[in-house]
């Protein structure tokens, strides 16, 4: 096996939260507010099911072919040829994903980092995350678990100190407009919901197998009431100008004042969205490694590490000129390649492997 190292199921939520919760927390509000407006609080609750949906899925998938991420289980179910094929789109979709999300991070530090280039923010968050990476599992893991509460406790704390300044009435009239303008408010945010997909790369490496599926879903929950609590709390605070403002929870961290000594604390959101980015990239990037070693029938991924890390930064650039170009890739493609993905063509393998059983089993009970 290429990887040795063992995880627990808890380590798994805590890695897998940031990876959905990350981008969610920062642009989640502005995009929802657009379509669903003061009903943007349950465009994630439509939006969740995807994820819920990933996790049985995965585990489903898991549990007829324990010990094997999704590259190998491909093989398994379509045959070596096709198998292989499907396992290179896999390797390309990942590269191309985190490269997006390398780009998104750097995009945002360069608001503040003005003159600082591009290529060098981006390459200075895969080389940390490489370091991670080329620890395996446990490493990815333990980081995670590591920052969790770093990336939890200052989203509490910023929630508490703006609380006197919320305006719940903002919320009313609930589905004015029907149930449209929500569900059409949850299209991005299920791209997001389906990254969960990734715990395929993690199930096969927990010390307490049979926790995963309950931690997947109770993670795709977490998620789910982390994102309608940061949309209630911008848009009670904001009101119909979130959909304006493109980082609203930036905006929000801004609007802070306690006895003049707690204000301006947007660098606070942007030490957040640091933890989450690294965490994100470094999970994207482990299944990305991993992958490919199994695909390559390689003995070990470490020589690899540093190469695709090469690629996901040309990645980062590839196609996406500048920040424009990026905001309409996250609203309309990345989207659609996440559910397709992490969604779709999983339910589909589970379909096959379900017709490859029952198709099994009627032949057992033939005439004899």
């Amino acid at each position: 096996m290429l990887e040795t190292g063992k995880i627990s199921a808890l380590q798994m939520g805590m890695t897998i939260y940031p990876v959905m919760m990350s981008t969610a927390m920062l642009a989640g509000p502005n995009i929802m507010a657009k379509e669903a407006m003061n009903d943007l609080w349950l465009s994630p609750i439509w939006a969740s099911l995807i994820g819920f949906l990933c996790v049985y899925t995965t585990h489903q998938l898991h549990a007829k072919y324990p010990q094997k991420t999704f590259i190998e289980q491909s093989e398994e179910i379509l045959g070596k040829l096709f198998g292989k094929l499907l396992g290179f789109f896999y390797i390309c979709f990942f590269l191309q994903i985190n490269g997006f999300i390398v780009r998104e991070y750097a995009d945002f530090i360069s608001i503040f980092l003005i003159k600082t280039p591009l290529s060098l923010i981006s390459g200075v968050l895969v080389l940390v995350c490489a370091m991670a990476v080329m620890g395996g599992v446990e490493v990815v893991a333990r980081s995670a678990q590591f920052f969790f509460p770093l990336f939890v406790i200052p989203l509490l704390v910023m929630i508490g100190l703006i609380f006197p300044d919320l305006e719940p009435r903002n919320i009313f009239p609930i589905l004015e407009n029907g149930l449209t303008p929500s569900l059409k408010g949850a299209i991005t945010p299920q791209g997001w919901f389906s990254e969960v997909f990734l715990i395929s790369f993690l199930l096969p490496f927990l010390t307490d197998g049979k926790k995963g599926k309950r931690y997947g879903m109770n993670t795709v929950g977490l998620v789910m009431i982390s994102m309608i609590l940061v949309n209630l709390v911008t848009y009670f605070l904001m009101g119909e100008a979130t959909g304006r403002i493109l980082f609203p929870v930036m905006d929000t961290a801004r609007y802070i004042s306690v006895a003049d000594f707690f204000e301006n604390l947007e660098s606070g959101v942007m030490a957040i969205w640091v933890i989450g980015a690294f965490v994100k990239v470094s999970m994207f990037y482990y299944a990305t490694v991993l992958g490919a070693a199994q695909w390559l029938n390689l003995t070990t991924y470490r020589p690899i590490v540093l190469p695709i890390g090469l690629l996901t930064v040309i990645f980062s650039f590839w196609g996406l000129s500048n920040l424009a170009v990026v905001g309409d890739l996250h609203l309309f493609v990345i989207p659609v390649l996440l559910v397709s993905f992490c969604c779709l063509i999983p339910v589909i393998l589970l379909v096959i492997t379900a017709i490859k059983k029952s198709s099994t089993a009627y032949k057992g009970v033939g005439p004899g």
